[in-house]
């Protein structure tokens, strides 16, 4: 059984006791959760703003996004980018891992999946409002692994609500590594060496991006083939505050895959409204890797919430010449036009939808 632990002031919400209202008598976002518990240095990156444990592995999560996020953010700023529905779960892993579970804050937690698909309103459900966007996420934990009483590795399955009704779910797996087991998963010591940054950049308008400074793909031989740029002065993409210096981060890897999703769209606007990622191996910062995006061949009949045709893609990263992560994402029209302007679009249906890659 875990271990439930309170971090400083960051308790869980009280249990109501006999004949008192159910959790939602609380106000889950009062306040934002500790930056430790999330791994994120700036307190306006925190999106997890209250807990509580309804079981052994069941959790509810209050999360709160802003009206206008700084990085994650759509064309017109009518719908809120999905992406941070990722970046929510990955947010609310975490925190069951360190308030849930007692995990030391020295311990390296490793992604092996993330993922989300929006609910039957797709993007409608996240119409931005005149405030900020409050939601509730139903946390089950499942493949839960314990040694020696210390948590090793758990999978979260999130249902996510916004006032009631639901917008989506997530789902996020994590491996749990001491100092010691991260640094043999990391191989033989190097000097260390800040992330490998290409001199050029992949125009920004082709991926769906307004700076520079916020492309992660740059030119390679291949077509549909990019090398990741990661800078590690991004202030979004990497944060100080994470613990797990010597890979890059996984959201950079969904970054990648949406921007090259982007690319081989141009010049249609896409939206991920569905994305499923499996990472088999940490991914060195100091050495090359390729991004490579192929759309997927066969007919689909699904619509995606915008009125439009959904448009699959495949993405691979590989990196010393062996797949580090994958990514296959589900695009739909950013601003509620059919993918390629009204034209026929050869798209699948998603083989294993919600499911990860690989296991």
């Amino acid at each position: 059984m875990p271990v439930f632990t309170a971090m400083d002031g960051d308790a869980p919400y009280p249990h109501p006791g006999p004949g008192q209202p159910g959790p939602r008598r609380y106000d889950f976002h009062e306040r934002t959760v500790s930056r430790q518990l999330v791994h994120r240095s700036s307190v306006a990156e925190v999106l997890i703003t209250g807990w509580q444990s309804t079981g052994p592995y069941d959790f509810l999560l209050g999360a709160q996004w802003p009206r206008l996020h700084g990085f994650y953010r759509l064309p017109g700023d009518r719908h809120h980018d999905p992406v941070l529905m990722a970046e929510t779960v990955r947010q609310a892993a975490l925190l069951v891992g360190h308030a849930g579970f007692g995990v030391p804050h020295d311990h390296h937690a490793v992604l092996d999946e993330l993922g989300y698909t929006l609910g039957p309103a797709g993007l409608d459900g996240l119409a931005v409002g005149a405030a900020p966007t409050e939601l509730m996420l139903r946390i089950s934990c499942h493949d839960v692994r314990m040694r020696h009483g210390r948590l090793v590795a758990l999978r979260v399955h999130a249902e996510i609500e916004r006032d009631g009704r639901p917008v989506g779910r997530g789902v996020g797996g994590l491996r749990i590594l001491s100092p010691a087991a991260y640094d043999r998963l990391r191989g033989p010591r190097r000097p260390a060496a800040p992330p490998r940054i290409p001199e050029q950049v992949v125009a920004p308008e082709l991926v769906g991006r307004q700076q520079a400074a916020d492309v992660v793909l740059g030119p390679a031989l291949l077509p549909g083939s990019w090398l990741l740029r990661a800078d590690a002065a991004h202030p979004v993409l990497f944060d100080p505050m994470d613990p797990a210096p010597g890979h890059l981060p996984g959201m950079l890897v969904l970054e990648a895959a949406r921007q090259a999703a982007q690319r081989l769209h141009h010049p249609d606007r896409v939206v991920p409204v569905d994305l499923v990622t499996a990472f088999h191996d940490p991914i060195a910062p100091d050495r090359p890797c390729v991004v490579r995006a192929v759309r997927e061949a066969g007919p689909e009949s699904g619509q995606d919430g915008c009125g439009g045709r959904r448009a699959p893609v495949r993405v691979v990263l590989v990196q010393d010449g062996r797949t580090v992560a994958e990514v296959r994402l589900i695009g739909a029209p950013a601003d509620g036009a059919p993918v390629g302007g009204g034209r026929s679009a050869a798209a699948p249906a998603p083989a294993r939808r919600g499911l990860p890659l690989a296991s």
